[in-house]
């Protein structure tokens, strides 16, 4: 009859040899990791210095859009009514200002995006009193 000693030991062998079977052999399970970051959207202009807006080509600077929504964003160009024969070239592309609106769209982009692009307005007459132009970027889609 064998000794308990040695049933012991016996059986601590073999769970040790299963748990080490089981260490190394692929379970099937697997980790997922996932998140959400917010939704950031923005424009801002750099590299110009900040000169009265006159008739003619009136120099901006550098137009830098950042958003990352994946339906994409608008950037918005707000300014006052009244603007006639008047346009925004954005990089080499002109949109033109209605001149009975207060806000004209720039940029409609279907994808998120970081750009860069020079910026300049153009008037056909001088604003007749102070005016104030300014850019708005806003997210299309779910906004997290």
């Amino acid at each position: 009859m064998p000794s308990m000693g040695n049933k012991c030991g016996a059986l601590a062998m073999a769970l040790l040899a299963f748990t080490a079977t089981s260490a190394s052999a692929y379970d099937g399970t697997s980790i997922s990791v996932s998140g959400r970051v917010p939704t950031v959207c923005q424009v801002s202009i750099a590299g110009s210095s900040a000169r009265p807006i006159q008739a003619g080509t009136n120099d901006l600077g550098v137009m830098n859009e950042l958003c990352n929504n994946l339906a994409g964003y608008t950037v918005t160009l707000n300014h006052p009514a009244g603007l006639v024969n008047s346009w925004v070239e954005v990089g080499s592309q002109r949109i033109a200002i209605s001149p009975n609106d207060t806000q004209t769209v720039i940029v409609d982009n279907r994808a998120p995006a970081y750009r860069t692009e020079p910026l300049r307005l153009v008037l056909s007459q001088a604003p007749e009193s102070a005016t104030n132009f300014s850019l708005n970027a806003e997210a299309k889609g779910t906004i997290f």
